[in-house]
């Protein structure tokens, strides 16, 4: 057995077809570009958008501006959920998301997304929910087969669309331009090599397959996506280009429901505006909202006082949580028309689709029960904020690689606007920067290195399989990655990853599994590179916690840790301190 290579040539290589993918091949293939998508699974599914969504934040210019809510109060709202708040990291791409999202967001119904929600609605028939803004911004669409659209859309516009091909390298010329990509095949022993002027990387960006599984009865639930295998960190960092904070994705608590790790917080998302929270005693611990009229002269203030109120109680609900309290979601207060549109939500928003079909099927009314609300205490992996090193225009520090959608680091907006809004952005200024250059050939190096290992892990019988060193990966993860980090554990962690790549030799018997192979090696490079990153930050900051010891230095909470592999394979890290505008 062994892997043949075909070679492709095309303006413009997307690595991951989900959200951002297509979005950015589509503008590219609109700007003229020829265009190749590499996904792992299937386009029409995939990604973290694949089984829908129902909400997507903007700018509402024919609802903002009238209530009297600018641009400038969104660019400060935007830095409010992520260490842009505090000053670690780069606002200007989020000042870019202003200015561009009404047009990029809206602009997916010429895709046949539907946001005319008619009637009583507002203008045009847009219904906004709040979510993380200090009023409503979130467009409520029928984002259910969002994906299915968009590939069709690309389709339409000439992309040629490889699935079961996941991405494995980004290519580089002799002069450390981005010049390609490789991706095997998940079904055939067969290597992809495309050369191309541009490359944008658009996969997941956290490995949150390093994570702890959650002790629930339904496990299976709380999987994360097996698109979370870190290759939006390992990737670029492989190719030269600077990560940056990835100690902010340790984290060791969150908040779900018993068994599923949808997240629930009035006032805001699929549940607003009548989802509350309440105690044992059914005391409410965090209220229910209510739709304010656009019409309403104190529509911006009243909103403002709702969301500062969510807040203060959230800070109670989380105590609670936390000392062990039974907080249910409850929507005895909801009217009929409230429970018609939250199911109406739910029915396209990912999973939440598939919990309702479960809820329905056992005959169980919203208005009647009580959804158990918990805190769990597991090691995740994620943030808004780790990622790819980018410019205003989505560029790495690698010439002509580009990075979208959750895989930017940073700049504190991700998920599925990020991944929209900057999807454009990518594939825009990736195909106008490459219109007059010409074809770089590629390191022919970087392609027999896969094809070697490739190879080395289909041949062997002796090895460990994937899941073995997955979870031996895992378990490194689980135990080192618990707050409060110190040195000792970081030090501890990095040891045993280290061992762990000296000893580890990975087996498999078809190319799905040697795919696996290439995820789980991605994995370990992942690991490596948030503790090196933790062992960096001495202090606490945000939502990072350290055992520090000794005097805190406010001046390292101004400093950005850019991580990137040297000539040698050795990870280095470059600092950049926050606020800097870049060109």
């Amino acid at each position: 057995m062994s892997y043949t290579v075909e070679e492709l040539k095309a303006d413009v290589v997307v690595i991951g077809g989900g959200l951002a993918g297509s979005t950015a091949a589509i503008q590219a293939a609109e700007e003229g570009a020829s265009v190749i998508v590499l996904e792992t699974a299937n386009t029409y599914r995939s990604g973290n958008a694949g089984t829908g969504v129902d909400h997507i934040f903007s700018y509402v210019p024919e609802v903002h501006e009238k209530v009297g809510y600018t641009k400038d109060d969104m660019k400060k709202d935007m830095v409010m959920f992520s260490n842009l708040e505090k000053g670690l990291g780069f606002t200007e791409l989020g000042e870019l998301f202003v200015e561009k999202s009404y047009d990029r967001v809206i602009g997916l119904e010429k895709y046949g997304i539907n946001f005319d929600f008619g009637g009583r609605y507002l203008v045009k028939g847009y219904r906004l929910v709040p979510q993380w803004q200090s009023i409503p911004t979130s467009f409520n669409f029928e984002g259910r087969d969002l994906k299915v659209k968009l590939t069709e859309a690309m389709k339409k516009a000439g992309v040629k669309i490889i699935n079961r091909a996941q991405g494995v390298r980004i290519l580089t010329s002799e002069d450390g331009k981005a010049a390609g990509a490789v991706a095997v095949s998940t079904r055939e022993e067969k290597i992809y090599a495309v050369n191309s002027k541009a490359t944008i990387l658009t996969t997941s960006g956290m490995g949150g397959r390093l994570g702890e599984n959650a002790n629930t009865t339904y496990r299976h639930w709380e999987r994360p996506s097996a698109s979370q295998s870190g290759s939006g960190i390992a990737l670029p960092l492989r190719a030269g280009a600077e990560v940056t904070n990835l100690e902010f994705s340790l984290h060791d608590s969150g908040l779900a429901f018993e068994g599923f790790n949808f997240t629930v917080g009035a006032p805001g998302g699929s549940w607003w505006p009548a989802g509350r929270l309440i105690d044992e005693e059914g005391n409410v611990i965090v209220e229910r909202t209510y739709e304010i009229s656009i019409d309403d002269p104190d529509y911006v203030t009243k909103n403002r006082e709702i969301y500062a109120k969510y807040n203060e109680q959230k800070k109670d609900m989380m105590r609670l949580l936390s000392e062990g309290k039974e907080l249910y979601v409850d929507f005895s207060e909801a009217t009929d028309e409230e429970i018609e549109e939250i199911k109406h939500a739910l029915s396209h928003e990912g999973r939440m689709w598939l919990w309702l079909q479960n809820f329905e099927a056992e005959g169980l009314d919203l208005k009647k029960i009580r959804i158990p609300y918990k805190f769990v205490r597991k090691v995740t992996i994620g943030s808004p904020d780790a990622g790819v090193l980018v410019d205003v225009h989505c560029e790495s520090t690698v010439p002509n690689l580009y990075a979208a959608g959750d895989v930017m680091g940073a700049i504190g907006c991700t998920h599925a606007p990020g991944a929209v809004v900057y999807g454009y952005e990518a594939g825009l200024q990736a195909a106008l920067k490459i219109k007059n250059e010409e074809l770089r050939p590629y390191n022919l190096e970087q392609v027999a290195e896969v094809v070697e290992l490739a190879n080395s892990i289909i041949s062997s019988e002796d090895g460990s399989t994937w899941r073995q060193t997955e979870g031996a990966i895992k378990g490194i993860v689980g135990l080192y990655g618990r707050f409060p980090v110190s040195d000792a554990k970081v030090e501890n962690a990095l040891d045993k990853l280290s061992e762990l790549r000296k000893e580890v030799h990975i087996s498999a018997k078809d190319p799905h599994d040697v795919a696996k192979a290439f995820e789980v090696y991605t994995l370990l490079d992942t690991a490596e590179a948030i503790f090196t990153a933790a062992k960096l930050r001495k202090t606490s900051f945000g939502s990072y916690v350290r055992d520090h010891k000794g005097e805190k230095d406010p001046a390292e909470n101004t400093k950005l840790y850019g991580l990137y592999y040297d000539d040698n394979g050795e990870l280095q890290f470059r600092v950049h301190e926050s606020g800097i505008k870049k060109a």
